[in-house]
């Protein structure tokens, strides 16, 4: 009854159940059209289907490896997600950074992606606007030995090791894919963090902004709190706004690589570009580790996050606050 419900809903939304009455009153102007109106009324029950609301994902029945759509609520082949990429403008990859395993998916991506010559660039988070030019112009023979390309780049090692993402380089650059920055210079971090320059102009509701705080709190271990938290918020927007910016002065066929929490389309550069670009496609995949889907809570909170994520198995890592308690 509930689905029935839900359906002439729609039905009166597209403007059908105006027809529905013409046509009713044609039929009973003649008697023996009775089971016509059975046929019409099963006719339009049968489209009912796409008014249903379908069941959620549950947390208990979610596995590694495999691939889901979120929106859809659904398990997904790998091939759904390259035809769900190839339709859109851009895609977001989004990861941990220290996980081996979401570089080495992100890698089988990109070359699906550029074997059905979609992929025309690829932005990248750890690439800054002032190393740009070390990026511009290279010749793919370079890439056939990964420590020449190392040097070549001067790739920036603090915070982001060349093992991790030398896979993703060497592979754009020996395919002639572009690199690109997807961030913002040291020299902006420190003027906005002093309040020197305004953060980029984006509409945030509030719990959009309390979850920013949080997480910013959370990932410096509880020893920063107000006024910092909001200086560094205006950083973090200012990074997904460059991240927005980056696939707007891009063409089609763009793929970027950020950090998981960066490609949130509820509060990261998803929301910016969709605020400055509406006519714009995007995928935002999310490779997320099993614990981040070990709860309904959790589960039910990405759907709000992503379009896709990809499930992967927790990787060891030390614990990130006690570095923070050694340096205090």
């Amino acid at each position: 009854m509930l689905e029935i419900t839900r359906c002439f809903h729609g039905i009166l939304i597209a403007g059908v159940v105006s027809n529905l009455i013409q046509l009713l009153g044609l039929i009973a102007m003649r008697k023996h059209n009775f089971y016509l109106l059975w046929i019409i009324l099963a006719l339009l029950l049968s489209g009912c289907s796409q008014f249903a609301v379908r069941p959620a994902l549950q947390a208990g029945d979610i596995k590694e490896g495999v691939l889901y759509d979120l929106r859809s609520q659904t398990p997904v082949a790998r091939d759904h997600l390259i035809n769900a990429i190839l339709a859109s403008d851009y895609v977001v990859l989004g990861e941990r950074h220290d996980n081996p395993l979401h570089h080495e998916l992100q890698l089988w991506v990109l070359q699906q992606l550029q074997a059905k010559q979609w992929l025309t660039q690829l932005n990248l988070e750890m690439i800054k606007p002032q190393q740009q030019k070390n990026f511009t112009a290279l010749s793919p023979a370079i890439a056939e030995d990964k420590a020449a390309l190392q040097k070549a780049l001067a790739w920036p090692g603090d915070g982001w090791p060349w093992a991790d993402y030398d896979d993703l380089v060497q592979f754009a650059v020996k395919n002639s894919i572009s690199l690109s920055s997807a961030n913002i210079d040291q020299d902006q971090i420190k003027a906005l963090y002093k309040g020197d320059i305004p953060s980029p102009q984006v509409m945030l509701n509030p719990e959009a902004k309390a979850s920013l705080l949080r997480d910013i709190e959370e990932s410096h271990c509880g020893f920063i709190k107000e006024p910092q938290t909001s200086k560094m918020l205006s950083i973090q927007l200012a990074r997904d706004d460059a991240m927005a910016t980056s696939l707007l002065q891009a063409r089609r066929g763009t793929a970027l690589i950020a950090g998981a929490f960066h490609a949130r389309k509820d509060l990261g550069f998803p929301l910016h570009l969709q605020q400055r670009a509406a006519n714009k496609t995007l995928i935002s995949l999310a490779l997320v580790e099993t614990d981040e889907v070990a709860t309904q809570q959790k589960l039910s909170a990405l759907a709000q996050q992503y379009d896709v994520i990809w499930v992967t198995p927790v990787h060891e890592r030390e614990d990130p606050c006690a570095a923070f308690t050694k340096s205090k």
